[in-house]
């Protein structure tokens, strides 16, 4: 269904909300706007949800320098101030220039989506050189001893003081580039975790191999 859609599908995995970083920055954005006008009881979410999407729609983006309407439709969104006052950007078509505006949206959007990769392009490289710098990448190999970051939150204790690094595991695989297969022992499930969670154990006793 990908390749006929022109889809590329990747892994991501639990505890790592870096890997969905597009959508978990628009839930956070969301989150903030309605935390600025929701009641104190939080049950009336709803009732602003449709206007704060609208706005954001609205609004251009930081990294495609347009909004996402006009990446949508290739025209800036009416808004409700523009039924009463008109807009000056009227989009009004007529039936005899239907065809002629059919071939002016087409190019206007081909321009946007350009002008919008360029932006993304740019601000994913920015965000790799970023992510980079604070990065001390390692790859394992099947068999390979390591840690696991899993900071949960053992109830009556504190939080401060429980140890975040769990195992040690053995590597069972390396899936891709950044996310591998673990297992802590033959009877274990084995899980998919992302690399930035892993750091190399160093002991005498070894987990086992395999």
């Amino acid at each position: 269904m990908c390749k006929l859609l022109g889809l590329h599908k990747t892994r991501t995995t639990g505890r790592r909300p870096q890997s969905d970083g597009m959508v978990e920055r628009l839930n956070s954005t969301i989150e903030n706007m309605l935390a600025s006008f929701v009641s104190e009881n939080q049950k009336n979410w709803d009732e602003y949800i449709f206007l704060l999407m609208m706005a954001y729609r609205a609004s251009a983006h930081e990294t495609t320098k347009v909004s996402p309407y006009e990446m949508m439709f290739g025209r800036s969104i009416n808004l409700p101030i523009d039924l009463s006052i008109g807009h000056p950007d009227s989009n009004f078509i007529k039936p005899e220039y239907s065809s002629d505006y059919a071939y002016e949206l087409s190019t206007k959007l081909d321009k946007i989506h350009d002008f919008a990769r360029k932006h993304i392009a740019a601000g994913s490289n920015n965000m790799k050189r970023l992510y980079d710098r604070s990065t001390n990448f390692h790859e394992y190999k099947a068999g390979d001893a390591v840690w696991l970051y899993s900071p949960v939150r053992s109830k009556g204790l504190n939080p401060k003081l429980q140890r975040p690094w769990q195992g040690p595991f053995s590597v069972l695989e390396k899936i891709n580039a950044v996310i591998y297969r673990i297992r802590k022992s033959p009877r274990s499930k084995p899980k998919i975790v992302h690399h930035d969670r892993l750091k190399l154990y160093v002991g005498d006793s070894l987990p086992f191999n395999g």
